[in-house]
């Protein structure tokens, strides 16, 4: 929690200002003593040494600061107040009319550049109310943006908690349930076999859901790091696509993939990459309609990066929906959620493993055409090609004899 910016608890400013011009000090005294609708005390430090000692004895509300002092000039005398206590507004009040300038110290935490000679006593009076408030209204941004992301850290080390704990007895019930319906202490009616066999089933879809919510809540709140070997990606993909390949064919899709054939080893998570891969191709599946297709394609990039393309010609969704796709929990209406069983953290996650390994995750898509997700894998992951004769693997994956 930060501290709070200095408040005005009894009414008066505190202001601090800094100036190494007698004149000009006195000038901006008088002004705001003719013109400011306030109480306040003013403080003034004829070099910025002074001024620094005068910070760390006492509190001030703002400082006008003069970029243009003997011990100290332009952006930098700034940036240094800031170093040394963000929470106080800082009003530049200089003779130096330059835009460049002007700028610079807006972008370096100045609250606003008044040029001297160009405003009243009501310009610095207002300029210095404005900075009060805006600073104020700032540290409780950063405060409540503080706040959520702890409260973000908590739900998620919950969730991880949660799932961890969860995951023990849903074992016992899944393996129980194996027992029964591999009748190993005995025969069972046929209807009680197909119960345990539901049961079972209904367990691992749990449990499967389960594990997404443990890693997905680990790399939220920086708990999982990755088990980095070099592994081949085109191996990965051929027993992903083995996996669903049943999946597919009794959905009525047509499961299509290529891949290049000067494909490297990709150096990272292999365990992580195939979750990623599988719910990719899980989602090209179950969002799709008898008679589609899936196409997967893998290959490298001009610059050396490894990307897997994979496209369905399933339901897609429109634009403004796609960046609801990457938040957890949230499926893009609840007609959907209804025909198609889902937490809506598969995307999440697997933008997440992608983020692990520096790459990224791109989605378009379109209703009614389909949907199109792209990992891509940054360069320094690769390493050297290799080139592989043509084969085709059981589960229809073969290597191009061009690249992708």
């Amino acid at each position: 929690m930060l501290p709070q910016a200095a408040t005005a608890a009894d009414g008066v400013l505190r202001l601090l200002l800094v100036e190494d011009n007698p004149g000009d000090a006195r000038l901006t005294l008088e002004l705001l003593r003719e013109a400011a609708g306030f109480a306040f005390e003013l403080l003034h430090a004829a070099t910025f040494a002074s001024a620094l000692t005068l910070l760390q004895q006492q509190k001030f509300h703002v400082i006008l600061l003069d970029l243009s002092l003997g011990d100290a000039h332009g952006i930098e005398a700034l940036k240094c107040l800031h170093e040394n206590d963000p929470l106080i507004p800082v009003v530049v009040l200089t003779g130096l009319e330059d835009e460049t300038v002007a700028i610079a110290a807006l972008q370096h935490g100045a609250q606003d550049y008044l040029v001297k000679g160009q405003g009243d006593g009501h310009l610095i009076s207002r300029s210095v109310r404005y900075a009060v408030e805006r600073k104020r209204i700032e540290v409780q941004l950063i405060e409540a943006k503080i706040n959520a992301e702890a409260a973000n850290h908590a739900k998620s080390q919950f969730l991880a908690n949660m799932s961890h704990e969860l995951r023990t007895p849903l074992n016992a019930v899944i393996g129980f349930s194996e027992l029964m319906e591999n009748q190993l202490r005995g025969p069972l009616d046929p209807a009680y076999r197909d119960y345990a066999h539901d049961i079972r089933e209904s367990g691992v879809h749990l449990l499967r859901i389960i594990n997404d919510i443990l890693d997905l809540s680990k790399i939220e709140i920086g708990g999982i790091t990755l088990n980095e070997q070099p592994f081949q990606i085109l191996n990965a993909l051929d027993a992903c696509l083995r996996c669903v390949r049943d999946q597919a064919i009794a959905a009525g899709l047509d499961l299509t993939a290529e891949a290049a054939a000067n494909l490297p080893e990709l150096n990272g998570d292999e365990r992580m990459v195939k979750q990623m891969l599988l719910n990719l191709l899980s989602n090209a599946i179950k969002f799709n309609d008898r008679g589609g297709s899936v196409h997967v394609r893998i290959g490298l990039s001009q610059d050396g990066a490894v990307f897997v393309v994979v496209r369905d010609t399933g339901i897609g969704i429109s634009a403004e929906d796609v960046p609801k796709a990457f938040q957890p929990f949230v499926q893009i209406d609840n007609t959907l959620q209804r025909k198609y069983q889902g937490t809506g953290l598969g995307l999440p996650l697997c933008r997440s493993i992608m983020e692990l390994h520096g790459g990224c995750l791109e989605l378009q898509s379109e209703p009614g055409i389909g949907t199109e997700v792209t990992a891509l894998f940054p360069p320094h992951r690769c390493g050297p090609a290799v080139t592989r004769p043509r084969q085709r693997s059981e589960a229809g994956l073969h290597a191009a004899s061009t690249p992708a």
